[in-house]
């Protein structure tokens, strides 16, 4: 089973790697972290040189984080995330892509999934697992 997790730090993104971990335990195969670095038309080539090193950062921290899973880390860049996760499941020929309900930006709000995530369960060629991170219990 190829499984990919669309990982881009947040705690749902976290979630799904260790329930990533948890499929692997049972059916075998091999697992991707994937993060998009989003570019934009206007971007200076710092900005961009910024983002890429925060991607690079993100899966230096994801390594460590999660250093008993043996995985592969991936880092695309694309104009649109949703597209760059799509295009790669695709040429991955990935089996399952697992991803949060919603990403790491706060100021966008929806009461059922982010935008990227609702875009690429609409179009993705491959069975996709929206994950929640459970809240603590107190």
């Amino acid at each position: 089973m190829r499984i990919v997790v669309a990982y881009d730090g947040s705690e749902d993104a976290k979630e799904g790697v260790r329930l990533a971990q948890k499929f692997l335990e049972e059916e075998g195969g091999e697992l991707t972290l994937l993060t998009v670095v989003g570019k934009r038309e206007d971007m200076s080539e710092d900005e961009l040189s910024a983002l890429r090193k925060k991607a690079e950062n993100l899966m230096n921290e994801a390594k460590k984080l999660f250093s008993d899973i043996n995985f592969q880390t991936e880092i695309v860049e694309d104009f649109s995330v949703a597209e760059a996760i799509l295009k790669f499941v695709e040429a991955k020929n990935a089996d399952l892509l697992i991803m949060g309900a919603k990403g790491t930006r706060p100021d966008i709000l929806r009461f059922t999934l982010g935008s990227t995530a609702a875009k690429v369960v609409t179009y993705s060629p491959c069975s996709v697992f929206i994950v929640r991170k459970k809240p603590k219990e107190e």
